[in-house]
């Protein structure tokens, strides 16, 4: 069974994602941010991911330093601050970009998104202008009050959203394809396909690694 490691940045939806594991038939184990990172690998994880939480990545107990050490050798998905943590691990800017909670928004996939596997089938309208492609809407659940407007060298974005600063990322992946980071949260019931893009983003990390 894939045991999927969870690092707890003190956020509420840590148990909902535990949950969310659960039902994907995964093993969950959950170690706060401030368990040091031998402990972490001990636990021998086949991935890792980085949950939502407050604040800054660089605010968030060992999460950075963890990810500066398993990066490229363990898959590695990180949701919302995790996602952020990835952006400034690769030299990316994370900023105020208004305050977005509990709201359902249409995030829109990128070039790379729309034929990525994460995503497929999942837009619900089509590009007018490029009917050769297929939708590029997908409904999620924002929680969230910073954003990076532009991809950092080593991550492709994959979809955005609007805000105060512009057009936001909203899914990345680097570019060796050992991490997916979630600025959304796939756990809440504002996002209808989270279910599907969290067991998605666990079994594209996990053939990238087998491969």
């Amino acid at each position: 069974m894939t045991h999927v490691v969870l690092i707890d940045n003190h956020d509420s939806f840590v148990y909902n994602l535990v949950d969310a594991f659960a039902v994907a038939g995964y093993r969950c184990t959950v170690f706060r941010n401030t368990v040091d990172i031998e402990t972490v690998l001990a636990a021998e994880p086949d991935l890792i991911c980085l949950s939502p939480g407050p604040g800054y990545p660089a605010d968030a107990g060992n999460m950075m330093a963890l990810l500066d050490r398993v990066l490229g050798e363990i898959p590695l998905l990180g949701i919302c601050l995790g996602f952020q943590a990835l952006i400034e691990h690769h030299g990316g800017k994370v900023e105020p970009c208004g305050p977005v909670h509990g709201t359902t928004d249409d995030m829109v996939l990128t070039n790379a998104g729309v034929t990525h596997s994460v995503f497929a089938g999942l837009a619900t309208d089509v590009e007018p202008d490029r009917p050769e492609l297929p939708g590029r809407c997908v409904p999620i659940g924002r929680y969230h009050s910073l954003g990076c407007v532009e991809a950092p060298k080593g991550m492709i974005s994959l979809c955005t959203c609007s805000s105060e600063i512009g057009e936001v990322i909203m899914a990345a992946e680097t570019t060796d394809e050992m991490a997916i980071g979630l600025q959304f949260h796939p756990e809440s019931v504002l996002s209808p396909t989270g279910p599907i893009i969290l067991g998605r983003c666990v079994d594209k990390l996990l053939s990238v690694n087998n491969k």
